[in-house]
């Protein structure tokens, strides 16, 4: 043996992992999250499916950890946009329905047959791709949901086309094929002034009646997403498909549900303290300048890590449970807080940019406001270099 093949080795068992070293990251309460999802099920009643929503990385939260534990809490299916996503599942050995929502892209109609997904259709070449995969595998028929637009104006079959599409399946797709669900999205189920929604719903009924009267009546009817969740329970049919209610929030204040627990906090610590005289500039572009002598805590979190610049000047950060505004502009990499009034901090404390500490609290409904984004945005946005720890 060589000396230089025993030092690699010694050196190799000295390296701490990536996900160690790097004081920035943001814990996922896997608890919470099988809490929300039984909170879901009290609201929408023991005879309601739910789809959980785990798409974009289950909202940033990391979608394989996030799926078992809302599976486990009693989910009895999970929604992916990407046929890539659904693959990454199937991949971690979770089984059970994952429906696709975004639809069939050309080519995808195999992979889909094989790994048994669930796509979301609508419009008839969808049909004849997946009848004619199912076909060439020798797989029992698959199940699918028609999505019908009811007023979203994005993915869907439209109510006047829907009577022909049905009409004009092939014999590929009626043999090969299970209309399993059909479903529409709403609109503006979390506006404050809701002026759509009861219109969408009637169409969505009037589509059903469309269906019945060709002897179609699938499993499962769904409808509503977090908000439709808790501001239409006459909506609730066979299933709901909750997605931001899941990680302990809403897109407003108005649709919150209530008990919900926050899944995510975002934490870094002091990477090291400025003490700087009143006048001094801070950051690019000098848009702040001291106006009392400071100390300036240094941490190591920033744009890059979708804690947005646009938050310069507003946001404020805890330390000790106290807050501590960030000064200057956030950079790629980093960003300055003000310790002055917290004479013991010191490099390695603690900073929480997200979520509780001591008695204190960073909310994302304020972190949302902020940045000037929704909270779904606040969530996903935070990148991938940013550890995930359970």
């Amino acid at each position: 043996m060589s000396y230089l093949g025993s030092e690699r080795r010694a050196v190799d068992r000295r390296e701490p992992r990536i996900v160690d070293v790097r004081p920035t990251f943001a814990h996922i309460d896997l608890h919470a999250l099988g809490n929300n999802l039984r909170r879901v099920r009290d609201t929408v009643g023991s005879g309601c499916r739910i789809l959980a929503v785990v798409k974009a990385d289950a909202y940033g939260h990391g979608a394989l950890d996030a799926s078992r534990a809302l599976v486990e809490a009693g989910a009895w299916g999970l929604a992916v946009s990407l046929v890539e996503e659904g693959i990454e599942l199937r991949q971690a050995g979770i089984r059970g329905p994952i429906i696709v929502l975004g639809g069939v892209s050309p080519g995808s109609e195999d992979v889909i047959v094989h790994r048994a997904l669930t796509p979301v259709v609508w419009e008839p070449e969808q049909l004849e791709m997946l009848g004619c995969a199912v076909a060439r595998s020798g797989a029992p028929p698959l199940s699918v949901h028609l999505k019908i637009d009811t007023g979203m104006s994005r993915l869907g079959v439209l109510p006047k086309d829907l009577g022909n599409l049905v009409d004009g399946l092939s014999r590929a797709a009626k043999q090969h094929l299970c209309i399993e669900g059909v479903m529409t999205h709403l609109a503006c189920a979390d506006e404050e002034h809701d002026d759509h929604t009861l219109g969408q719903l009637r169409i969505y009924s009037e589509c059903l009646e469309t269906l019945g009267r060709r002897g179609l009546k699938p499993e499962i009817r769904h409808v509503c997403n977090s908000a439709g969740l808790v501001r239409y329970p006459a909506a609730h049919f066979d299933m709901v498909r909750p997605g931001i209610a899941l990680y302990g929030a809403a897109s407003s204040r108005a649709c919150a549900l209530p008990g919900l627990e926050m899944a995510m906090s975002f934490h870094s610590r002091i990477l090291a303290i400025r003490e700087l005289p009143a006048g001094v500039s801070v950051s690019y572009g000098h848009r702040a300048v001291l106006k009392r002598d400071s100390r300036l805590g240094l941490v190591p979190v920033g744009y890059g890590d979708g804690y947005a610049r646009k938050m310069s000047g507003r946001a404020e950060v805890l330390v000790r449970g106290h807050r501590c505004r960030v000064v200057g502009n956030i950079t790629m990499d980093l960003s300055m807080i003000d310790v002055t009034d917290i004479p013991g901090a010191r490099v390695g404390e603690k900073v929480t940019l997200l979520g509780d500490q001591g008695h204190g609290n960073i909310g994302l409904y304020e972190m949302s406001e902020w940045a000037d984004l929704i909270p779904y945005e606040v969530l996903c946005g935070i990148s991938k270099r940013v550890p995930r720890r359970a």
